[in-house]
């Protein structure tokens, strides 16, 4: 197996495809993509024995980098395993300027990566190519373009749907899109019959929590394991174990979905942040949605009258009351999320029992006041094991900095060494040619330049792995650190801190909790360093 390994990273997004930009969409196709790669490689001599890999995100948005096929192409490029990236263009490895401009300058040259852009011209051994205004201007084109295409392409859907035509992603449960227009939904008929019997149960008196259990009961899949079955490609879902279960939620959701009247609903949501998975709720009277556009599952009475059986639906901005560990709060059993209950003293409980027998919970309950408490003396443990880590590390790390920079000066010394070898080799061969010394003598000091430039190189390699792995602990450090810390003296749990700090609270059913802290990989890895034991931090 060579040792020299290419990564043809492809990539193609869905808004290539909303637009309906024929000739764009067929240039930036995935074979075509794959196609040009391989042309290009197959030209350049010193590629003729490296190993080529693929990565590719189809459908994956090039506004950030939180792409499956990107992140574990970074991931081994960081493990040295790749040496050179090959895209067609800039906009294929991201439309994120300042991301992708520091990658290209900084990190892939520090990394000694190779980096080609095969359209845009650009290719890292040629230093110019990439330390340009051309490039980062080019690079900044892309960003704008993206986010210019983000609006064409919001500005088009709602268009489309302001006439009927069904735009999103998936079909909503009960519904399958139409084979011969793919903008129009037909009736899925065994999943449209669990939705008519929910709405005769609710419309009926059933609560969603009874509707929920009776489903459970009677075992019928739940839409996502009903769409799973079905081949969905569907990439994520919102829900906790593989095999999940029907919840209140997921009956209300149904209830009050007017698409089973034969509307398009669309525009709920959007997404703030071009690139981002955040999005923000749209208030209903700036929802489109137009009748009459595709069959209907129940009728205009059935759904009134299951809205009628229902808790009057109230639009809010905002939850009203301090919530900070709202969907952070997970049942150590099931995993599913714990609802907080008003009551003279609130409390959360989990209340997968009253919908399944499939889970041991049992109904776990921790009153509010006492998790607030545990989870606020579980971050000042944080943050105290945080300031002494701050410590510890700067002494240990006081001559590391010191080191490093030694071995910052020494690499510099190498490369004007090796710098000064090249021009020895290149006079050699001058006076060879000029025959003002003999081919023997030519040969066998080469020879000796070649060994010294060989042993130069190695050394190099070396100091570069050991400056790399020590500018990664520092920053390793900083993000535990420098996020705890600053919470010794809380004495309030908010919403900005524990966004900050906390990722989950798993309660079991004797009241015993786990926290997971944000950052424990970090912390960890400072550990496992060497440099902090353990029993140092108490």
């Amino acid at each position: 197996m060579s040792s020299y390994v290419i990564a043809e990273y492809l990539r193609l997004s869905s808004e290539d495809i909303d637009l309906k930009e024929t000739k764009k969409t067929e240039s930036n196709s995935i074979s075509n993509q794959r196609a040009l790669l391989n042309t290009h490689i197959r030209k350049i001599s010193e590629f003729s024995d490296a190993e080529v890999i693929e990565f590719c995100d189809d459908g994956w948005s090039g506004k950030n980098f939180d792409r499956p096929a990107i992140q574990e192409m970074l991931t081994q490029v960081r493990q040295g395993k790749i040496q050179c990236v090959i895209v067609k263009d800039l906009s294929r490895f991201g439309r994120d300027y300042l991301t992708v401009e520091n990658y290209i300058s900084r990190i892939f040259p520090f990394l000694g990566v190779r980096f080609i852009a095969v359209n845009d011209g650009i290719d890292s051994i040629h230093p110019m190519d990439v330390d340009n205004l051309d490039t980062s201007f080019r690079a900044l084109l892309y960003d704008l373009y993206s986010r210019d295409l983000s609006r064409k392409v919001r500005s088009a859907k709602r268009q489309r749907a302001q006439r009927g035509d069904f735009v999103s992603r998936y079909a909503p449960y009960g519904y399958i899109k139409d084979p011969q227009r793919k903008a129009h939904l037909v009736i899925d008929p065994p999943a449209a019959t669990v939705v008519q019997r929910i709405f005769r149960m609710v419309g009926n008196g059933k609560s969603a929590l009874q509707t929920a259990k009776a489903l459970n009961d009677a075992g019928i899949p739940t839409p996502m394991l009903y769409k799973l079955a079905a081949g969905c490609t569907q990439k994520s879902w919102n829900n906790v174990q593989a095999e999940n279960f029907w919840t209140d939620s997921a009956i209300i959701r149904i209830i009050r979905d007017e698409q089973y009247l034969g509307k398009v609903v669309y525009g709920k949501r959007y997404y703030d942040i071009v690139g981002q998975k955040h999005s923000v709720k749209v208030r209903k009277t700036d929802w489109i949605i137009t009748e009459h556009s595709h069959d209907a599952i129940v009728t205009q009475e059935e759904f009134d009258r299951a809205q009628a059986a229902l808790r009057e639906y109230v639009e809010r901005d905002s939850f009203p009351e301090r919530q900070p560990l709202r969907k952070k709060l997970r049942c150590g059993i099931c995993g599913h999320a714990m609802a907080r209950k008003e009551a003279k003293a609130p409390y959360y409980i989990c209340r997968t029992s009253s919908m399944t027998d499939a889970y041991s919970c049992m109904g776990t309950r921790i009153l509010e006041k006492d998790l607030f408490a545990l989870v606020l003396d579980g971050l000042h443990v944080q943050a105290a094991a945080a300031l002494e880590v701050s410590a510890i590390w700067e002494e240990h790390h006081r001559q590391d900095r010191k080191d490093t920079q030694a071995m910052l000066t020494q690499l510099g010394t190498l490369k004007d060494a090796l710098n000064q070898i090249k021009q020895q080799t290149d006079k050699l061969y001058e006076l060879f040619a000029l025959g003002e010394i003999s081919k023997e003598a030519y040969i066998s000091q080469r020879t000796i330049l070649k060994k010294e430039s060989d042993d130069l190189s190695d050394r190099i390699a070396s100091l570069t792995t050991g400056i790399e792995s020590s500018c990664s602990n520092a920053e390793s450090q900083n993000c535990f650190v420098d996020t705890f810390k600053q919470y010794a003296e809380v004495q309030e749990l908010t919403d900005e801190v524990v966004a900050d700090v906390l990722k989950q609270v798993r309660v079991f059913p004797d009241r015993h909790i786990e926290i997971v802290w944000n950052y424990q990989d970090d912390f960890q890895k400072l550990i496992s360093c060497g440099h902090l034991k353990e029993e140092q931090l108490g």
